[in-house]
């Protein structure tokens, strides 16, 4: 039986740094209210279907499960908190800024606002796309987050007492600098996030009729691919996400996301496995500790297995390795 979550939360924000005890408890019910609070619909948002309302209340249901295994209660995230905006509503430019921000065009999530939002569609065909990009995001919802008092202006938050500054500390795996200029670790944590949504796929998207016909499809791709290029079937099956076109234009199928970075964070924990199989019965256990870790909060034991197994000062380096902006003075 599994044991019950030691890390309970009440919005995704876990900490601010930096404040007095009664500010910080004031800015800890801001984001709590945000989470619970009705957020005003967007002009460019789009109106949800039963079936998407249905989808969502079951991966928050699935998500309570999932986590119990990394010793985290799931926070219930509310549909209206989850956006799906409309492509056609967006300028080029908007779109242009969201890839900036957020590195990405398919979704994001807003710490700030609690709030998850989606530029794809849930359709036939699109809807395995759509549901792994929502469970995605909504596991940096459930990671660890915490905020420090910032002297630019980073995050401005107005509160009784004025505004308030600050930059990200922790996102996830992710160290965010004091100058607010750099997210160490900012990659291997988009790849912790990609490995844990493709866990959760696996352990519940099977279970969902809605999502039958494309499983199915995308297993029929998968080995005839396997086939053609000689690759085993499990190999072939970790790489692609879903599939794209259909049966007259032909299929594309499509790889899941951060891809190099994922490549590079497995090797990590096969090399760490590989030098320290006494003290773990399974690969698996280590992907565990960086796992535990994103959704804690807890570096410590990564740090240390690493620094253990490669050295001093190499749990650092592999943080600015894999930073939003590598530092010039590391070599990549």
């Amino acid at each position: 039986m599994e044991k019950p979550p030691s890390n309970k939360k009440e919005s995704g924000v876990s900490r601010v740094v930096g404040f007095e005890p009664e500010q910080e408890s004031e800015l800890l019910d801001y984001f709590r209210n945000e989470l619970k609070s009705d957020f005003p619909d967007l002009s460019m948002e789009k109106e949800k279907t039963s079936e998407e309302e249905v989808m969502i209340g079951r991966i928050n249901d699935a998500m309570q499960k999932f986590l119990m295994h990394y010793g985290v209660e799931a926070i219930e995230i509310p549909a209206k908190n989850i956006h799906v905006l409309d492509k056609t509503k967006i300028t080029p430019e908007e779109l242009q800024d969201i890839q900036k921000r957020f590195g990405t065009e398919n979704g994001f999530y807003s710490a700030r606002k609690q709030a998850v939002a989606l530029l794809k569609e849930y359709e036939d065909g699109k809807k395995l796309s759509f549901l792994q990009t929502l469970a995605h995001e909504m596991l940096h919802l459930e990671g660890f987050y915490s905020y420090q008092r910032s002297s630019r202006e980073a995050a401005d938050f107005s509160l009784k007492r004025g505004s308030v500054n600050m930059n990200i500390r922790r996102s996830g795996f992710s160290i965010g600098t004091r100058d607010g200029e750099r997210l160490l670790f900012d990659k291997l944590n988009e790849a912790v996030i990609t490995e844990l949504a493709k866990r959760f796929e696996r352990a519940y998207f099977g279970q969902w009729p809605e999502l039958e016909a494309e499983l199915q499809t995308r297993d029929a791709y998968v080995r005839r691919a396997a086939e053609r290029d000689h690759i085993p079937v499990e190999k072939m099956r970790e790489m692609v996400a879903h599939i794209e076109g259909d049966a007259s234009s032909g299929y594309r199928g499509v790889t899941y996301a951060y891809f190099e970075a994922r490549a590079k964070f497995n090797d990590l924990i096969d090399k760490l496995y590989e030098k320290n199989k006494s003290d773990f019965e399974s690969r698996e256990q280590v992907f565990d500790l960086f796992a535990k870790a994103t959704l804690t909060g807890r570096l410590l034991p990564v740090a240390r297995l690493i620094e253990k197994t490669f050295g001093k000062g190499s749990f650092r380096e592999i943080g600015e390795r894999s930073a939003d902006k590598p530092s010039q003075d590391v070599p990549v």
